[in-house]
């Protein structure tokens, strides 16, 4: 019975998942796409803590949910996005889109080797779990046991520290290339330059324009 209902709750997450996840990709509207990826990110979670994966569960809620979603749910918020413009654009770009996704696909069926699934199920069934007899005399308990933070943090910062290292260069130059982009100068924009009208002459604040009236030009005709 705990088995069966462990299946019909991930199988039902992770439609959840896939369903909010193919719905950011085809909403118009900004902020129902973040809507919806919050959606796919608690679904996620569920997934995660399935897979006795606690830790990266609870780090997707906090720092993802709670802090990146919400600073891009403001953010869309606040700027004045073109619906009309947007949806013409995906129209434009939906066969390069699917083109795009047919090709990773490919790429990565064939990176895959044959038949994995075959032999993780074959793995799966000759596993043998052995439980230790804790009545044995023999038997000794671990003195500090490893927790699943701390296995994640031993991998992480020994086997994959390089791309650890890579991973967080690529996000330092995200953010600094996200605002040079943000603050980049409106063209054509008119701004107050106080030093500019500090500095400047009275002879450049008034102009005298010598005229000529229109008696003399009718002589001139």
């Amino acid at each position: 019975m705990h088995e069966l209902f462990i299946q019909i709750v991930f199988y039902i997450f992770a439609g959840v998942a896939l369903l909010s996840a193919l719905m950011v990709i085809t909403q118009n509207n900004p902020v129902r796409c973040v809507l919806f990826l919050v959606v796919t990110f608690f679904a996620m979670a569920v997934l995660w803590i399935i897979a006795e994966a606690e830790f990266l569960a609870l780090i997707l809620v906090l720092v993802y949910v709670g802090a990146v979603m919400t600073l891009f749910l403001f953010v869309v918020m606040m700027l004045n996005i073109d619906v009309e413009s947007m949806r013409a654009h995906f129209v434009r770009y939906l066969p390069f889109g699917l083109i795009l996704v047919a090709l990773l696909t490919g790429l990565l069926l064939i990176a895959m080797p044959d038949n994995i699934f075959n032999k993780a199920v074959e793995t799966a069934s000759s596993q043998v779990v052995v439980t230790p007899n804790v009545e044995d005399d023999n038997y000794v308990a671990p003195l500090n046991p490893v927790s699943n933070t701390e296995k994640i943090g031993l991998v992480l910062y020994t086997d994959y520290v390089l791309a650890f290292e890579i991973a967080s260069a690529l996000l330092l130059v995200a953010i600094i290339a996200a605002i040079t982009l943000a603050h980049r100068g409106v063209i054509r924009s008119k701004r107050q330059d106080i030093l500019k009208q500090i500095m400047t002459r009275r002879e450049d604040r008034i102009e005298l324009i010598k005229m000529k009236s229109e008696k003399e030009n009718q002589e001139q005709r």
